[in-house]
């Protein structure tokens, strides 16, 4: 094989095995960021770019075992071929009669101008905004918060005007102006303990009032909501009553959002 292909195929072997470390190392932190980070959106995300990171490696291990084997068995075509000296019959020629040599005077060429490089600016990136973003009380983790399973549900069971023993009194979901509360049913499953989750009440989508809780944790201003798996309610009673228009209740357990349940209020 010649010099300079044995030279690339060595730094090639040698290059594509560092690569292989760099991108199994970037793969176990990757990994270990998947166990250790505190929202499933974030694990997952994690876990994805390990599983890309190991992809590399293995890549990178069979372009290296490649390149080891193209160096212990080069084809034949990189083998140059082994070459039989021949006697080579001298002929005797006369020696030529110098001649004078013609002088050659350059023109100088002048030079091309170049045109100067037209600068490209960059193309901004564009956010997409969420339909329905977080309110401002969810937008820091909570002291104390554990991350949610990734099973964990919450959605609507009904509207009511009323609750006994936990069951609703009058559900519907549209209602007469009034002043009166309004109780929003919900089951829920895969839920634990310490567990951030945020509800929100609205009107034609203003924000009116909520909070961000733990769940099954005490704390002022928030309902307790006990259990992994059951049925309970929010109500909220809106300062001077409720006026005609489009009402609903939107849940999130961490950023994860649930659902914009609606009901109606009408004249």
């Amino acid at each position: 094989m010649p010099p300079g292909i044995l030279l690339i195929v060595r730094w090639a072997f040698a290059g594509f095995f560092a690569l292989a470390v760099v991108a199994l190392g970037l793969s176990v932190l990757r990994f270990r960021d998947a166990r250790r980070a505190p929202y499933y959106f974030l694990r997952e995300a994690s876990r994805r770019a390990g599983t890309r990171w190991l992809l590399v490696a293995f890549v990178m291990v069979l372009l290296g075992t490649g390149a080891l084997y193209v160096r212990a068995h080069p084809p034949a075509s990189l083998v140059p071929p082994t070459v039989t000296a021949s006697p080579t019959p001298t002929e005797v020629m006369p020696s030529p009669t110098p001649m004078p040599s013609p002088t050659f005077t350059a023109t100088p060429v002048p030079p091309t101008p170049t045109s100067a490089p037209v600068p490209v600016s960059p193309t901004p990136t564009v956010t997409p905004t969420p339909a329905y973003p977080l309110p401002e009380t969810a937008l820091s983790p909570l002291p104390g918060a554990t991350p949610a399973r990734p099973e964990a549900r919450i959605t609507l069971w009904t509207f009511a005007l009323g609750e006994e023993n936990g069951q609703p009194v009058q559900p519907s979901s549209s209602f007469p102006a009034g002043d009166f509360r309004v109780y929003a049913f919900i089951r829920y499953e895969g839920m634990s303990r310490g567990v951030q989750w945020t509800y929100g009440w609205y009107r034609e989508g203003k924000y009116l009032d909520g909070n961000t809780c733990l769940w099954w944790v005490r704390m002022p201003d928030c309902p307790y909501m006990i259990g992994e798996r059951g049925s309970t309610y929010l109500y909220y009673r809106r300062p001077g009553g409720y006026d005609p228009g489009t009402y609903e209740v939107r849940i999130w357990i961490e950023d994860r959002f649930q659902g914009a349940f609606p009901f109606t209020i009408v004249p």
